[in-house]
């Protein structure tokens, strides 16, 4: 009888961790206190970087936006989608993201964090931006999982 519990239990447990596993490490999006004038160019900036990875007209995005609503993030989506990006909770590729002031510099920057993940594979991307939105350097680029070209 114990055994038949102990095993009924498991077997729960595995039922139960295993849904979580196919989202698991994804992140959330969070876009803090930002001044509205340089927001369009970062806009730009990361649609510009999806159509880069991405086919717009063949990819469908499974875009996770924070919980409050800001002003990045719909034009953000508004921008994907007029790319020509697919926007849909069963999106191919999950993005999520992070754009936020860094604090204790001068002048003022923002940083942009995309993480991009499909399959097995995740490619985190960053870039710092001026508080006019203009990049101050390159993106940085993490890839881990899966097959690497490179």
């Amino acid at each position: 009888m114990k055994i038949k519990i102990v095993l009924l239990m498991v077997l729960l447990g595995s039922l139960l961790f295993s849904g979580c596993a196919g989202r698991a490490g994804l992140g959330i999006s969070f876009v803090g206190q930002l001044p509205s004038e340089g927001t369009a160019l970062i806009v730009q900036d990361a649609t510009r970087q999806l159509v880069e990875l991405y086919p717009p007209g063949r990819t469908s995005l499974h875009l996770l936006v924070p919980e409050q609503v800001d002003a990045f993030s719909q034009s953000f989506e508004n921008s994907l989608r007029k790319q020509g990006f697919t926007l849909s909770p069963r999106g191919d590729v999950v993005v999520s993201y992070v754009l936020d002031a860094l604090q204790d510099v001068t002048p003022p920057a923002w940083y942009l964090q995309l993480k991009i993940t499909e399959s097995a594979r995740s490619t985190t991307l960053a870039r710092t931006y001026s508080a006019a939105g203009k990049p101050i350097a390159g993106f940085s680029c993490l890839k881990t999982g899966g097959e690497s070209n490179e």
